[in-house]
């Protein structure tokens, strides 16, 4: 009993548990250290053997092809130093780029979807202005050159009233135009490229059957009368399928991509500093944070 009373028995006992206790802490930590070793496989050999030849034409010779796997090696050691490092961390171009693969990820998931005969058609009956053969028009116009009246708008407007109602040639009282006095099936589109899209807008708003206007274009001001008009009308859903899939996809691929992303803002949060919420105004901020 008297030896449990001696000191250094105490001070033998606590410096064997404090060297016990470091010892076990250094094995966890040199368990820690241990890495996993930058390998090479297979894939990315083949990788490298199709980009090769993808740009040679050819396949790589063995000096080439050891040349192109000690280059990945030193890319692949460079990368796993550099993220040890923390040098990924606020680097514009590195989250732009892991956000793209994601973004890649994604849509590639998304166009695995396929869907049935019936909601393919349901997509295209709710979306039937994407697959229309667009209404065309014929015309005729008398144009009035503002480079060459005081009030090409008036001299417009008093050649109106002048005008019979569908047969009398207005030619006469206008001026001389690049692209023609008559217009045969032209669709909007086509016109708009021609006059700009409100001239288009407004011409393909009038009805067949008397001089109306004045309708102004960016190039002066014109008297129409609209002599024939197509309607525009549905294609048939057998027509116009491959089209229709095609949109269905891309639509899918976007609602994906949405929901993902509220997917992803529901796991991290998003929050803005009072600073950042100042600029965007109160009225912006929570669109910021559903978008």
């Amino acid at each position: 009993m008297m030896l449990l009373r001696e000191p250094l028995l105490h001070f033998a006992v606590i410096g064997a548990m404090l060297f016990g206790g470091y010892s076990w802490l250094n094995d966890k930590e040199a368990e820690a250290t241990i890495v996993e070793p930058v390998r090479i496989g297979e894939g990315d050999v083949r990788w490298l053997k199709q980009t090769w030849a993808s740009q040679w034409l050819r396949e790589p010779t063995a000096d080439e092809l050891k040349g192109l796997v000690d280059d990945l090696l030193s890319e692949k050691l460079m990368a796993r130093e550099a993220q040890q490092m923390g040098l990924e961390q606020d680097d514009t171009i590195v989250r732009r780029r892991l956000a793209q693969k994601l973004k890649f990820l994604v849509e590639d998931t998304a166009r695995l979807a396929e869907p049935i005969e019936a909601e393919l058609r349901q997509f295209y009956g709710l979306n039937l202005a994407h697959f229309e053969t667009p209404g065309r028009l014929s015309f005729r116009q008398v144009y009035f050159n503002p480079e060459h009246r005081k009030d090409a708008a008036a001299d417009a407007t008093a050649a109106l009233g002048a005008l019979s109602a569908n047969t009398k040639d207005g030619s006469t009282a206008g001026d001389r135009l690049l692209f023609g006095d008559s217009f045969a099936d032209t669709d909007e589109l086509a016109l708009s490229g021609m006059f700009g899209a409100d001239f288009a807008r407004e011409v393909f708003a009038l009805e067949p059957g008397g001089w109306r206007g004045p309708v102004k274009s960016g190039y002066g001001f014109h008297l129409v009368l609209v002599t024939q008009r197509t309607a525009t009308a549905p294609k048939p859903f057998e027509t116009v399928r491959d089209a229709v899939l095609a949109e269905w996809r891309s639509a899918k691929q976007t609602e994906f991509s949405r929901d993902y992303l509220i997917a992803l803002r529901n796991k991290y949060g998003v929050e803005l500093d009072d600073s950042t919420k100042a600029t965007l105004g109160p009225e912006t901020t929570p669109k910021v944070a559903a978008q």
